[in-house]
């Protein structure tokens, strides 16, 4: 893995602290030889697309927050011969450590800001104009969502009737939802607790008004179960089209 190049972003005192350590039961068998993001996407672990993706927008430290099967992990960052300028530590708080456990455990090798990632998520997120709105609008964690497909087609009635008036074929809903690449300051981590998860922790700093959100409209790729990974193996070349990077 060669270092790509930098964007410019303005990320050199972002840490990448990157969520791996579930079990991924949901996709058996591949998870009963490896951890989740270590599965194969076209030939290469999902883990080192996202490390590829990160490097290539300027982040060059990252803590991998492992715990089941730690040691395959351990294993392929050892293997990845990576360039003298990124660093990466694996910390491994076990199997049964909640997330935001992780995280605290990844502290101690965070100086500056984090950028807490899903191990399991792939996004062609705009890390530069993410770190940007972030600054600009000086909230304490600037979470990335996305727009919510239904995975259904929806049937519309007129009202008090059960006349048809429209019909749309898995439409984007007026919501969002949270994929990970998280921009957290210190302040924030500080107000992060043992043994509650994400969702505790953003709705902890949400009720101060702490929280803003970058909308992202790009690519995205989760991988839970079997079908998503086939779906992902799919669509992964967007991942790759950025050329001369030689990961």
């Amino acid at each position: 893995m060669s270092t790509p190049s930098v964007t410019g972003a303005p990320l050199s005192d972002v840490t990448a602290v990157l969520l791996c350590g579930g079990k991924g039961e949901r996709l058996r068998p591949f998870t009963e030889h490896f951890p989740k993001p270590l599965v194969p996407l076209n030939g290469k672990p999902l883990l080192q697309h996202l490390l590829r993706y990160l490097s290539l927008q300027g982040v060059r430290r990252f803590v991998l927050c492992t715990g089941y099967k730690a040691e395959a992990i351990v294993r392929f960052v050892e293997e990845l011969h990576l360039p003298p300028e990124l660093e990466v530590v694996c910390v491994d708080s076990g199997e049964a450590a909640n997330m935001a456990d992780r995280v605290l455990d990844a502290r101690k090798h965070v100086t500056g800001r984090a950028l807490v990632c899903y191990g399991d998520t792939l996004a062609n997120v705009d890390l530069g104009s993410l770190a940007r709105h972030h600054t600009e609008s000086g909230a304490l964690a600037t979470m990335t969502v996305y727009p919510l497909r239904s995975p259904y087609g929806i049937v519309s009635l007129e009202k008090d009737t059960d006349r048809v008036s429209g019909l749309l074929e898995k439409p984007v809903l007026p919501y969002w939802i949270n994929i990970g690449f998280i921009l957290c300051e210190q302040a924030a981590l500080d107000a992060m607790r043992r043994g509650t998860d994400l969702v505790t922790f953003l709705g902890s700093l949400t009720e101060h008004g702490a929280v803003r959100a970058w909308q992202h409209q790009g690519k995205h790729l989760t991988v839970n179960t079997e079908k998503e990974r086939n779906e992902a193996e799919g669509e992964i070349e967007f991942f790759t089209l950025l050329e001369g990077t030689g990961a």
